[in-house]
């Protein structure tokens, strides 16, 4: 018993040496894995929030049109409802009529039909901008977590290929 205190201490002196020597060895190493992580982070951060500025522009965008199209309908069924009752006036059909205010409304109906179907395709375009965004950070998050792994996978190979060597510094004594 008395000789295996001195041989462990000599093991543990020995472990000591070869892990601050490894630290020295692969510092760097770890250091690089770090700042390519760092670089990493930065970029897909830049990336991210020239998505969201991107998306936001095309919201406004969207917006905007959605604006115009809505005054360009409204004209236009004004336009339209003019011109029926124009007509109507000039054969002779009265403007509390039923038949003409079954037309008119039937215009209105119409133009409604196309501000819904207008107001839908918007909000898909919207959706599809959200759905982007959620895709991109999620990207992202997996090639930071797939980076993190590998460095982690790296560091243990270095940890057993260390232990190794100070197994075969034990076998030796």
């Amino acid at each position: 018993m008395g000789a295996v205190l001195p041989i462990a201490t000599q093991a543990l002196a020995v472990f000591e040496t070869v892990n601050t020597i490894a630290n020295i060895v692969d510092n760097p190493a770890k250091k690089q894995d770090e700042q390519v992580l760092r670089q990493l982070e930065q970029q897909q951060a830049l990336q991210q929030q020239q998505a969201q500025q991107d998306a936001a522009l095309s919201r406004a965008q969207i917006e905007t049109q959605a604006q115009e199209a809505e005054t360009e309908r409204r004209n236009a069924l004004k336009r339209a409802v003019a011109r029926q009752r124009a007509a109507f006036g000039a054969s002779g059909v009265a403007q509390g009529d039923g038949s003409s205010e079954a037309v008119l409304l039937g215009l209105f109906e119409e133009s409604e039909e196309e501000r819904e179907n207008r107001e839908r395709l918007d909000k898909l375009r919207i959706e599809a901008l959200d759905q982007n965004l959620l895709q991109q950070s999620n990207t992202n998050t997996l090639a930071r977590t797939q980076l993190e792994e590998k460095n982690k996978l790296t560091d243990a190979a270095g940890l057993s290929d260390q232990l190794s060597d100070v197994s075969g510094l034990l076998d030796s004594f």
